[in-house]
């Protein structure tokens, strides 16, 4: 019952985020949005999981830092802070990762590489001063990816792929071409991914 509430609650923080991105001069409503969205979400991993086993403090850790992300890059001058909270959410969920039980797939690192390979070179003309912020973060939710692979997990694994597709198209709209639209797909990804790597934890036995 209670988390059919959180569930009720977080469909209607995104879609208000979905209609404030979509209205011009309504961006500033988001700050009552956006930033409530993964604590809701991080509301019902803990109403969840405490009652089976004991809460993955590395991935909790993660969602922490995902809300100061989504804070902080509300603020056009907190880019860098904004950017580095996600880069250290994803090292978290790596270690939470790990810490399950896992199996090498090493048959997937070809097409991890390539899509690393393809994003950068596509972005390189855009990037400037950025260009060495944004290979590290590429570089670390590929890794992230891989081992959400290792997992087997029939959850994590399309959660860390929506991420990269998230984070993806965010640094298309950020650094090439800008479009509401796009920015909708980017939050409706992102806060699937956040779900479905909930859904992913908590289905797991290991902490």
């Amino acid at each position: 019952m209670k988390n059919n509430i959180l569930a009720g609650i977080l469909g209607i923080l995104f879609l208000a985020d979905l209609i404030f991105i979509s209205r011009e001069g309504w961006h500033e409503l988001r700050f009552f949005t956006k930033p409530l969205l993964v604590p809701v979400i991080a509301a019902i991993y803990l109403s969840t999981k405490g009652q089976k086993t004991p809460v993955n403090p590395f991935f909790f850790a993660g969602l922490i830092f995902s809300f100061l992300g989504d804070t902080l890059l509300l603020f056009k001058w907190a880019f860098l802070p904004g950017l580095g909270s996600f880069l250290l959410a994803h090292v978290l969920y790596i270690i939470s990762f790990i810490r399950l039980k896992t199996a090498n797939r090493y048959g997937y690192l070809p097409f991890i590489l390539v899509y690393l390979g393809f994003l950068l070179y596509f972005l390189h003309p855009y990037l400037h001063e950025m260009e060495v912020p944004v290979i590290v973060y590429g570089i670390t939710i590929s890794t992230m990816a891989y081992f959400s692979l290792c997992t087997q997990n029939k959850w994590l694994i399309p959660g860390a792929v929506l991420f990269v597709v998230s984070d993806s198209l965010l640094a298309f709209n950020l650094f090439v071409s800008y479009t509401a639209i796009m920015e909708q797909v980017v939050m409706a990804t992102y806060v699937a991914a956040q779900f479905f790597l909930v859904r992913g934890i908590i289905s797991s036995r290991q902490v």
